[in-house]
C-alpha cells in the first residue's frame, strides 16, 4: 500500500488528526484537515470581512469626516433606470463597462424598484459586492490550503478580509465582482479543473476586462499536462460560444461596441494626477528642470509596460517546473504592470492585485506589515487625501507649494512601498533565474 498525500482523493483516508470526518473540496481530500477546523476558519474570516467594512464605514465617516464615495453605484442606478425607458446599453447608447456588470445592477434595482426608493440600490449593490468579496476570500483560503496548510490558509484569507483600503472599494465599487471571477479561476486551475478556470476568467473578462491578462499564464501553466496548442483549444471552446452569446449580437448592431472591450490606452484623457506616470513627470519636470514632455514619458511607460508583460509571458513559458506558487507571482506582476505603467488610475485598481498580494505575503511578518502600510497609503490616497490635495487631472495646490510637494511625496512614497512590496514578495527563483543565464549566453 502505497504512502498517502493529503491532495491525492484516492489514496487518503477519511479520518482528520482527531478521528473527526477530514475535508474534501473539490475532489482533492485533506487528511490532516478536518471539516470543523475549515469551517470554523470560513465562518471566522466571513465575520472579520464584515467587521473590518463596518469600522471602515465608521472610522471612514466619524473619525476621518470623510465620506463613503457613492458615485459610482449612482452611475449604476442611473444606467438601470434607462432599461424602464426602453433604452438599452450598446444599442441604444455607448456604455463603457462589458455586458455582465448589468448582472449586479439589475439584481440590485429589483428591490429598489419594488421600494422605490434609491438607498435601497446602494444597499442592495453593495451586499452584492460583500457577496462577491466573500467570494474572493473563500478562493484565497482554498488556494492556500491546497498549496500549503490550514494554518497559512486562514492567515492568508484573514490578511485579505482585514485589508481595509481594498475593503473600501469593495464597498463603493464593482471590482470586487470580476475579480471573484480571476480569483474562481485561478483556485479551479490550481486543482486542476482547467476548463472550470478557463470560463472564470472568460466571464471576468465580460465583467471587466483585465481578468483576462491571467489567460496566457494559464494556458502556459496548464500545458505542463497537455500542449500549449491543446489549451489555446480549450479556450478557444469557452470564449468563442460565450462571446457569441454576450458579444456577437451588440457587435452586429453597434460595432463601436468593440472600444468597450479593447484595454483602454486612456487616449482620451490626460495624465492622471495619481498615476506613477504624473508622479514621474514631475520628479523630472519641476524638480530636476527636465524638459521630456508627459506624453514622451507616457510613451516610454507603456513601453516599459509591453516589454515586462513579454518577459512575464517568456518566464512562465521556460518554468518547467510550472509550480502554482510562480504562476501567482506572475499573476501579481502582471496585474500591477497594468496598474503601475498606464497614465489613467483609479484607486479602485488596489482590488485587482490584493489577492494575490495576501497568498504571498502570509510567509513573512515584514512583508505583512509592508503589505498593511500599503493599504494604509491607498487609503489615505482615497477618500482622505482627494479633493483637498489632487482631482483625477492635476494637483489641487499649485506647483512650489508646500502642499504640492506634500502630495508630491506622498504619491513617490506610495509607489515606492508599492514596488518594494512586490519585489520582496515575487524575487525570482533561482532555478528560473539560471535558465535565464543560461540562454542568454547562447548555451
Amino acid at each position: 500500500m502505497g504512502k498517502k498525500n493529503k491532495t491525492d482523493p484516492e489514496s487518503t483516508g477519511s479520518k482528520g488528526k482527531k478521528g473527526k470526518p477530514s475535508f474534501e473540496f473539490l475532489n482533492v481530500r485533506f487528511d490532516k484537515i478536518e471539516r470543523d477546523t475549515v469551517i470554523r476558519h470560513i465562518v471566522l474570516l466571513i465575520a472579520a470581512s464584515l467587521l473590518t467594512k463596518l469600522v471602515l464605514v465608521f472610522v471612514t465617516t466619524f473619525i476621518f469626516q470623510s465620506f463613503i464615495d457613492l458615485f459610482d453605484i449612482g452611475f449604476y442606478f442611473d444606467h438601470a433606470k434607462l432599461l424602464l425607458q426602453g433604452q438599452l446599453p450598446y444599442v441604444n447608447y455607448s456604455f463603457d463597462y462589458p455586458v455582465l456588470v448589468f448582472v449586479p445592477i439589475t439584481i440590485a434595482f429589483v428591490p429598489a424598484l419594488l421600494l422605490q426608493n434609491a438607498m435601497v440600490f446602494v444597499y442592495s449593490f453593495q451586499i452584492l459586492m460583500v457577496l462577491a468579496d466573500i467570494v474572493t476570500i473563500l478562493c484565497i483560503y482554498f488556494i492556500a490550503l491546497r498549496l500549503w496548510d490550514e494554518k497559512r490558509a486562514f492567515f492568508a484569507g484573514l490578511i485579505y478580509a482585514t485589508a481595509f483600503s481594498t475593503a473600501y472599494f469593495v464597498l463603493t465599487k464593482y471590482d470586487a465582482f470580476p475579480t471573484a471571477f480571476l480569483m474562481a479561476a485561478i483556485l479551479f486551475t490550481v486543482y486542476g479543473m482547467n476548463i472550470k478556470g478557463y470560463l472564470s476568467a472568460t466571464l471576468g473578462f465580460f465583467a471587466k476586462i483585465f481578468p483576462a491578462i491571467a489567460f496566457p499564464f494559464m494556458i502556459l501553466y496548464n500545458a505542463k499536462d497537455t500542449s500549449i496548442k491543446e489549451e489555446i483549444v480549450s479556450v478557444l471552446k469557452i470564449v468563442v460560444p460565450i462571446s457569441i452569446v454576450l458579444f456577437l449580437p451588440i457587435l452586429l448592431i453597434r460595432p463601436d461596441v468593440i472600444n468597450t472591450y479593447l484595454f483602454a490606452t486612456g487616449s482620451s484623457v490626460g495624465i492622471y494626477a495619481n498615476t506613477a506616470t504624473n508622479t514621474i513627470c514631475f520628479w523630472l519636470q519641476d524638480i530636476g528642470h527636465i524638459g521630456i514632455p508627459g506624453s514622451t514619458v507616457s510613451l516610454f511607460m507603456y513601453i516599459l509596460m509591453g516589454l515586462f508583460l513579454l518577459l512575464l509571458v517568456f518566464v512562465a513559458y521556460i518554468d518547467t517546473k510550472k509550480n502554482p506558487v510562480t504562476l501567482l507571482k506572475i499573476l501579481l506582476c502582471a496585474i500591477f504592470c497594468l496598474v503601475f505603467f498606464t497614465k489613467f488610475h483609479s484607486p479602485q485598481y488596489i482590488v485587482w492585485f490584493t489577492p494575490f498580494l495576501c497568498l504571498l505575503v502570509v510567509d513573512s511578518p515584514y512583508k505583512i506589515i509592508l503589505f498593511y502600510l500599503t493599504q494604509v497609503f491607498a487609503y489615505i490616497e482615497f477618500p482622505l487625501m482627494f479633493g483637498r490635495y489632487y482631482t483625477n487631472l492635476e494637483y489641487a495646490s499649485t506647483v512650489g507649494s508646500s502642499d504640492w510637494y506634500l502630495t508630491l511625496f506622498f504619491f513617490t512614497a506610495e509607489y515606492v512601498a508599492l514596488l518594494v512590496l512586490i519585489f520582496l514578495t515575487v524575487r525570482p527563483d533561482t532555478g528560473i533565474m539560471k535558465r535565464i543565464r543560461t540562454l542568454n549566453i547562447g548555451k
